[in-house]
């Protein structure tokens, strides 16, 4: 499909998400999107208002792929809620080995942000929160006594194994982050069973 059949908002959302993604928001111009989009300047206040709601939408939907791809791919692998928690890692940790990574985009936008009340940090937040929750449902599924702890301790193992692969450009830690998640987890499991039959525990997992 030619530029022409794209619509402008398409094509800027299409620079954005390229440009902002490899290397930053703060550091790419307005002209050098517009550039990119050849899309005239007015098409940007028409559709976005200003360069900082062009950054809203570009994060905003690459959040939407970001949870629409991983969720796909892990209940398309797993079926039970501790697969599904481990499956995670191992979508999240293939994506990590592709060269154009460069660290999660939340995370990244979070830092670009002057504060904590910018729209994009504020959707930012909204989407490393909802990584959060999707482990904890997963937990409390499991029968895992703290979820909400859990949650925490798997985000971290995540966002850790993304900081690593962006300044290292080395993707081994998603291996070692999904050790360790599984440590963790059957850890969790182990202490919510007592008190449980061993039927109980294994219909969990």
């Amino acid at each position: 499909m030619t530029a022409t059949k794209i619509s402008p908002r398409e094509r800027l959302l299409a620079a954005a998400d390229d440009l902002f993604f490899k290397e930053g928001i703060r550091a790419v111009g307005i002209n050098r999107v517009l550039e990119e989009a050849r899309t005239p300047i007015m098409s940007l206040y028409r559709n976005f208002g200003s360069k900082d709601g062009l950054a809203a939408a570009y994060l905003e939907r690459r959040g939407e792929c970001y949870v629409e791809e991983v969720a796909g791919e892990v209940v398309r692998r797993a079926s039970s809620p501790r697969e599904k928690i481990l499956a995670t890692f191992d979508v999240i940790g293939e994506r990590l080995e592709k060269g154009d990574f460069r660290g999660c985009p939340f995370i990244n936008a979070t830092v670009e942000m002057a504060s904590p009340d910018h729209e994009v940090a504020k959707i930012a937040r909204r989407y490393k929160e909802a990584g959060r929750q999707w482990f904890a449902e997963f937990a409390a599924e499991a029968g895992v006594p703290d979820p909400a702890g859990l949650a925490i301790q798997l985000t971290v193992l995540l966002d850790g194994a993304a900081a690593a692969a962006a300044l290292h450009q080395d993707s081994s830690g998603a291996m070692y982050a999904r050790s360790a998640a599984e440590t963790l987890v059957d850890a969790a499991l182990a202490a919510g069973s007592t008190g449980s039959t061993g039927d109980d525990v294994r219909d969990r997992r």
